[in-house]
């Protein structure tokens, strides 16, 4: 059974699941589907396009699916897709995309906190943490089990690597390679996320390799190109090295420094 205000507004056209709670003065637009167990606080506008799976948490003044600010946007249906259990704190803001066939997805189990900001056809994975007033330019990838500090500004079309810990008040314009913490302006590399790799169960020895790779990585003065050589020569290969070479391989903007 739903729980809906009747000073609520939930169009006829929106698709609503089972054991959903709408709050006084929400508004749920149409073409909206949303997935079971899921709770909309006072004042929270759910959007048009947006497709919310089971168990998310919306919070006061929040607006998920906004109209993109982009300039290449020229109206029409797009999409915001969010996965389940999700958290929206008060004042979020997250666009849908900005181009047909587009979506801005959200993954599954994020913590989004109060006032953040994600523009259109972002991409977070899941497990995600996004720290108070953080700001996620358009088409950004943030991978899974990535922590932001409070006000983070993640430029457009950057990339954050898995297992990250993004420092408050970063703000930075390449991407974050996995494993890592960044330390604040300019944005640079700080050391291993070894407390959250830690909290997961990776081993000593492998949270050691890491370290040596980003050691070759970040201070033997040499390209990138020379010191991912140096680490597939002399770091033993596991999972997490794979995910740093082909990382850094793949960066379209480069990796900080």
């Amino acid at each position: 059974m739903n729980t809906i205000s009747p000073l609520a507004f939930v169009s006829p056209e929106a698709k609503i699941g089972e054991g959903v709670t709408i709050h006084p003065f929400a508004y749920i637009d149409k073409n909206v589907v949303i997935g079971n167990n899921c709770t909309i606080m006072p004042y929270a506008s759910i959007l048009n396009g947006t497709r919310m799976g089971d168990g998310n948490q919306v919070y006061q003044n929040s607006v998920l699916g906004a109209t993109p600010q982009d300039f290449s946007y020229h109206g029409g249906d797009t999409i915001l897709e969010i996965g389940n259990n999700n958290v929206f704190r008060e004042n979020v803001l997250i666009a849908r995309s900005s181009i047909k066939d587009g979506k801005t997805i959200i993954g599954n189990d994020n913590f989004i906190m109060e006032g953040v900001h994600i523009c259109h056809d972002c991409k977070i994975d899941n497990f995600c943490v996004i720290g108070i007033n953080s700001i996620i330019a358009g088409n950004c990838i943030i991978d899974s089990h990535v922590i932001f500090s409070s006000q983070v500004s993640m430029f457009q079309d950057t990339h954050v690597g898995c297992w990250s810990m993004i420092q408050g008040g970063c703000r930075f314009k390449k991407d974050i390679p996995p494993y890592i913490i960044t330390t604040t302006n300019p944005t640079r590399y700080y050391g291993v996320n070894v407390k959250l790799l830690n909290h997961y169960n990776v081993s000593e020895e492998v949270i050691g390799h890491i370290a040596h790779a980003y050691e070759l990585i970040f201070h033997a003065r040499v390209s990138t190109t020379d010191a991912l050589h140096r680490v597939e020569e002399e770091v033993p290969m596991s999972e997490e090295i794979e995910n740093i070479i082909n990382f850094i391989r793949e960066s379209k903007k480069g990796i900080i420094s």
